[in-house]
């Protein structure tokens, strides 16, 4: 097995819950295990226990025994562990549950009718299981209230989604559980973009309850579970970055989802607009020097090419001129597609580098709504840019020192 790349701090926690299995296995006990300032804690201080200080060198702890007559059989076993993780191995699957519950709808003063608009559009109803790559399931359900089941409802009814990480680890550790707290947050925005309406990350993520163990066993090799989904695309981020150019795809992805979800949550229109926009920016950039050339440029070219009928349809839109400030006319759709874009960018780049304008309308009638609009256009301009990117990554060569000049740029399909 190849070697395991990890940071410091993986490794740390990854040697020592290697170290309190082997003890385990050995007949040690210790009745609690923590950290402690620079230092891992096995056992009670009142009783027989062991301390791993971090220290600057590999294997970046060293073990010391209450009792200096077990540092033998101690260091016996620190050995092993190290061994252990010197050969990559991460120990097997550790199960790590929690809920993710639908964030209620409530109207607000400063956004009232857009969040409205936006949760009214997107929602989706999903019940079920459903996985994310290998390793995660996750079960859909909806808290219906008594006697409403079968009734016609304008909002959906809750969401709430049971979450299920099998994450590596010798046991239930420091390790495994900075895996499983590291995946739920980009878990909750994913399952936000498949809904169509936020859902709260839990304070406290716990092991798998023993008696749920054999059924998310034989769930996890279910293959008549599918992976989650919107609008037909695969929402599946995490079994691509073993393939070519899969990190860079998993690492753009998971930015502009995790910002489409901040973008959802936000009550404030204008906030929720620029976060969208961000959002779909996300996927622009490659990991390169010259990344930041162009920006304007390659955000037009990138979506012009990647999702030129979605735009198409939001200039299509009833309220498309009022918005945007742009009249239709006799042009053609490639012209207005790219001068929407640089609608778009401005409007993100003026509102980052300006400020924010005052937009407060209350519940007042005849009020101007072009901040609500723009929000839910801009909801659907991130999604669709979102789920074409995943149906067909791409990265841009606009930028590109050698490319720029000859005016030759454009987006290179392919891996990103």
């Amino acid at each position: 097995m190849p070697q395991v790349q990890l940071d410091v701090r993986a490794r740390r926690m990854l040697v020592a819950d290697w170290f309190a299995h082997l003890a385990r296995a050995s007949g040690m006990t210790f009745s609690q295990q923590g950290t402690s300032g620079q230092a891992f804690t096995m056992g009670a201080p009142n009783e027989f226990h062991v301390t791993a200080e971090f220290v600057d060198a590999p294997p970046f702890l060293k073990f010391l025994a209450s009792d200096p007559a077990q540092q033998k059989a101690i260091d016996a076993l620190v050995v092993m562990a190290i061994g252990n993780v010197e050969r990559g191995d991460l120990g097997s699957a550790v199960w790590y549950s929690t809920d993710l519950h639908e964030v209620q709808f409530a109207l607000v003063p400063s956004s009232w009718m857009g969040s409205l608009l936006q949760r009214l559009g997107n929602q989706t109803r999903i019940v079920g299981w459903r996985r994310l790559g290998s390793s995660i399931l996750l079960e859909f359900t909806e808290r219906l209230e008594e006697g409403q089941e079968g009734k016609d409802r304008l909002l959906a009814p809750p969401a709430v989604v049971r979450v299920h990480i099998a994450a590596p680890g010798p046991m239930a550790g420091h390790f495994s559980s900075h895996v499983a707290y590291g995946v739920v947050e980009t878990v909750a925005a994913i399952c936000t973009f498949a809904l169509g309406r936020p859902v709260s990350l839990p304070a406290v993520v716990f092991p798998s309850k023993d008696e749920a163990l054999a059924e998310l066993a034989q769930r996890h090799t279910d293959s008549d579970i599918l992976t989650l989904a919107r609008e037909h695309v695969g929402l599946d981020i995490f079994s691509p970055v073993a393939g070519p150019g899969g990190l860079e795809l998993f690492r753009r992805a998971q930015a502009a989802l995790i910002t489409f979800d901040a973008a959802v949550h936000q009550q404030r229109d204008s906030v929720s607009c620029v976060l969208y926009v961000v959002a779909a920016e996300c996927l622009t950039p490659p990991n390169t020097e010259w990344r930041r050339s162009k920006l304007t440029k390659r955000f037009v070219e990138f979506f012009d090419e990647l999702m030129p009928d979605q735009l198409d349809t939001i200039v299509a839109h009833g309220n498309f001129e009022e918005v945007f400030g742009m009249r239709r006319g006799t042009r053609k759709a490639r012209s207005l597609r790219r001068d929407l874009l640089e609608r778009i960018y401005d409007y993100r780049s003026g509102q980052l580098h300006e400020g924010l304008a005052p937009s407060y309308q209350g519940f007042a009638t005849g009020s101007d709504m072009r901040n609500e609009v723009r929000r839910g256009l801009l909801a659907d301009f991130a999604e669709g840019a979102i789920l074409r990117y995943l149906a067909a990554p791409r990265s841009s060569l606009v930028g590109h020192p050698a490319f720029e000049p000859t005016n030759n740029a454009g987006c290179q399909s392919g891996a990103a």
